[in-house]
C-alpha cells in the first residue's frame, strides 16, 4: 500500500469519528477547534480526492493547522484528545507524502 492509499484508509476511519460535541464553538489555546477541524479536513479531503496532489496554498494552510493542532492537543484529554490527535497524525502524513 502506498502513502496515498494508507492516508485514504486513515481518512475514511477518521471521518467515522464523531466531532467532540463539547468543543463545538469553543476555543482552545485561542484556536476555534471547529474551524481548525474544517480547514484541516478540507485540505486532507482535497489531497485524497486528487490522489496525492495538493496545491501550495493548501499545503500552507495544512502546515498552519499542524502547528495549531500541536498547541491545542496539550490542553485536551479523553475523546477530544484522541479525535484531534488522529487529525494531527493525518495532517503530518499528508504533509510528508506531499513532500513537506
Amino acid at each position: 500500500m502506498n502513502g496515498v492509499d494508507e492516508i485514504k484508509v486513515m481518512w475514511d476511519e477518521w471521518k467515522a469519528l464523531p466531532f467532540p460535541a463539547e468543543y463545538a464553538g469553543k476555543e482552545v489555546e485561542g484556536v476555534c477547534v471547529a474551524s481548525l477541524d474544517s480547514y484541516a479536513a478540507g485540505c486532507i479531503d482535497t489531497f485524497v480526492a486528487r490522489r496525492g496532489s495538493l496545491d501550495a496554498e493548501r499545503v500552507s494552510i495544512l502546515e498552519g493547522c499542524k502547528r495549531e493542532l500541536e498547541a491545542v492537543l496539550k490542553s485536551l484529554d479523553g475523546d477530544a484528545r484522541s479525535y484531534f490527535g488522529h487529525l494531527l497524525h493525518l495532517t503530518e502524513k499528508v504533509l510528508t507524502v506531499a513532500g513537506r
